[in-house]
């Protein structure tokens, strides 16, 4: 059996810095900060063009790997007694974040030692992600933490348990097919 742990908001907390980070640069670029709870995307940046859009997300990168990081992001103490109980060699992190941000929270959260790979993937079509988990996890066991409750209604996924622990809310879900 494999194990694939979402990053944002199910292994960490992130939703905060992210959101001071992306309010941080657009503030640089001249652009009026963004007010919600919910999750800055670059999809609610379209209306920014797409040089200066990169020129943002490089400013909000470095402000979120900065010095606050490890002060910033909150841990799911519950997934990590998991990671560490199914060992390494079948822990997989699973996200759409950028490689740099991923490697810097990692690392920061000494959680970098505790999976056997990293999967960078859009998470766009579910059933092209799917076939892009069992490749690399060379299995088609696994087992997905994610904060996502819409993986529930599609026909190859079983949710297994709904969990809340501390400020996360994730489910576990197998793979049926």
């Amino acid at each position: 059996m494999k194990y694939i742990f979402d990053l944002d908001e199910t292994l960490i907390q992130s939703t905060t810095l992210n959101n001071d980070a992306y309010n941080y640069a657009l503030e640089k670029f001249g652009y009026p900060r963004i007010n919600t709870s919910e999750r800055i995307t670059r999809e609610e940046l379209n209306f920014i063009p797409e040089e200066l859009l990169r020129k943002i997300i490089k400013e909000k990168q470095k402000y979120f790997t900065s010095e606050w990081l490890p002060y910033r992001i909150i841990i799911n103490k519950e997934l990590v007694k998991k990671l560490k109980e199914y060992g390494r060699k079948n822990c997989y992190l699973w996200t759409k974040a950028s490689k740099n941000r991923v490697k810097s929270i990692l690392r920061y959260c000494c959680l970098d030692n505790l999976f056997n790979k990293i999967i960078f993937d859009d998470k766009f079509i579910f059933l092209t992600s799917i076939e892009k988990l069992k490749a690399v996890t060379h299995s088609d066991k696994f087992i997905i933490y994610e904060d996502n409750h819409n993986l529930s209604h599609n026909e190859q996924v079983e949710l297994l348990e709904h969990f809340v622990a501390e400020s996360f809310d994730v489910f576990e879900y197998s793979i049926i097919k």
